[in-house]
């Protein structure tokens, strides 16, 4: 079973937040990701800067003609 479960490092310890629900002394697999915020925001500045370069790179052109608004929203 699979729990996500926010903790506090301290004094070399992590100290969850709220009682997972495991037996006394069970080993566990941490995978440990700062819950900062600045860091998931540089995370998405960089996805942000990494999407606008791929758009200065694409070629794609479909080469026809341009459709207005009302050509788009025709309605038959």
């Amino acid at each position: 079973m699979i729990q996500v479960i926010a903790a506090t490092f301290a004094d070399g310890v992590f100290k969850p937040d709220q009682q997972p629900a495991l037996s006394e002394s069970t080993r566990v697999r941490l995978v440990v990701e700062p819950m900062s915020e600045d860091a998931d925001e540089a995370r998405r500045r960089q996805a942000w800067a990494d999407l606008e370069q791929l758009w200065q790179k694409s070629t794609f052109d479909s080469r026809g003609d341009r459709l207005s608004r009302d050509q788009l929203h025709e309605r038959s």
